[in-house]
């Protein structure tokens, strides 16, 4: 895959959200905009083989704290950083292995890292194939695919 792939990406967030979390989700022409310092997660899955590039899905901290308490069934006042973050490591891992299955075989992904950040990891030698805005209940995510050059 060496062309944009934003069909399967919005295909695929929208069925992780409705299937897992029962949230409803919507690619949007709305950029991503970071709300503040330490307020983006940032969780990147590396794929590796055939093919090679990673998944990042950039998100603000609510998004994870709506996503951490429906996975866990808390109320969001009781979620913790370390849960958000761990949900956003999953989301994350779940939509490299659906992006993943329309590459070339064989190729594997590694365990997801996730960031706390301003909006700013880089990917040394690669390019941004694709980048799909979404709109989740009125706050906004970004997903990006990026191929080693």
């Amino acid at each position: 895959m060496a062309m944009e792939c934003k069909e399967e990406i919005s295909q695929f967030v929208t069925d992780i959200w409705s299937t897992f979390l029962s949230m409803k989700v919507s690619p949007t022409d709305k950029p991503f905009k970071p709300e503040g310092k330490g307020n983006t997660l940032a969780g990147c899955v590396q794929i590796t083989g055939e093919w090679q590039g990673s998944v990042t899905l950039y998100a603000p901290k609510e998004i994870g704290k709506k996503v951490a308490a429906t996975m866990y069934s808390l109320d969001e006042g009781e979620v913790e950083d370390q849960q958000i973050q761990d949900v956003i490591g999953e989301i994350t891992n779940v939509l490299a292995g659906n992006i993943k299955s329309i590459l070339p075989a064989p190729c594997s992904i590694s365990l997801p890292c996730v960031a706390v950040t301003d909006f700013d990891l880089h990917h040394p030698g690669s390019e941004m194939l694709s980048a799909v805005n979404f709109d989740c209940e009125g706050s906004s995510f970004l997903v990006v695919v990026h191929h080693k050059k």
